[in-house]
């Protein structure tokens, strides 16, 4: 039985109302499916984007902040490099050093008694040059020797220290002291070898 505008309003009033409110709920339906429900997909997927690039932006900022520690920090450590690299004398100097360190042994007053350079000792990229002495002298003479080597511009270390009273000298206060210096200078890396290129077989 098709409905017209005369009929539906022929109508009860109940049956008015559930006729509206299927009416409602058609428009409704198609409402949803046709228009709300694309829009709030749209809008959840821009959502989701939103805060991947949100996030995205936030681990950008962290990384910056990483970089720009990571920046200062290597800035650091190559300056404290070439503060230390300045300290290694090259192979060159080392003969020059050694002089001077006797050198100031004697004007510090001390009796050198043995000053042996020994065999160098390489290692990653510096090696080791230490040296044997052997010396006598009075307390405050042993003291200015060690400080005035420590103000050098290179790096010199001691170790193995020995000290005693000398054996047959009248003198009250010699000491007499052994200990094993050394020095570093920086070594360089060597060059890459280049892998010998295999001749070409030739065709026949």
């Amino acid at each position: 039985m098709a409905l017209s505008v005369d009929s539906i309003l022929k109508l009860p009033a109940p049956k008015k109302v559930a006729l509206l409110i299927v009416f409602l709920l058609v428009i409704l339906g198609v409402y949803w499916f046709a228009f709300y429900r694309p829009q709030l997909e749209r809008v959840r997927r821009k959502e989701a984007k939103l805060n991947d690039l949100i996030r995205e932006r936030n681990t950008k900022r962290e990384l910056a902040k990483d970089y720009e520690k990571y920046k200062a920090e290597l800035k650091t450590i190559k300056a404290r490099l070439k503060e230390v690299m300045a300290k290694l004398p090259e192979k060159k100097e080392i003969p020059h050093l050694l002089k001077s360190i006797a050198n100031i042994g004697k004007a510090s007053g001390l009796d050198i008694l043995l000053f042996k350079p020994k065999g160098e000792e390489r290692k990653e990229f510096y090696a080791r040059v230490p040296f044997e002495l052997k010396f006598l002298g009075r307390y405050h003479q042993i003291g200015f020797f060690f400080y005035s080597i420590a103000k050098l511009p290179r790096i010199i270390t001691a170790e193995n220290f020995t000290i005693e009273r000398p054996q047959g000298r009248g003198e009250k206060g010699i000491l007499q002291v052994t200990c094993t210096a050394s020095t570093y200078r920086y070594v360089e890396a060597p060059p890459p070898q280049k892998k010998p290129e295999r001749g070409r077989r030739r065709r026949r």
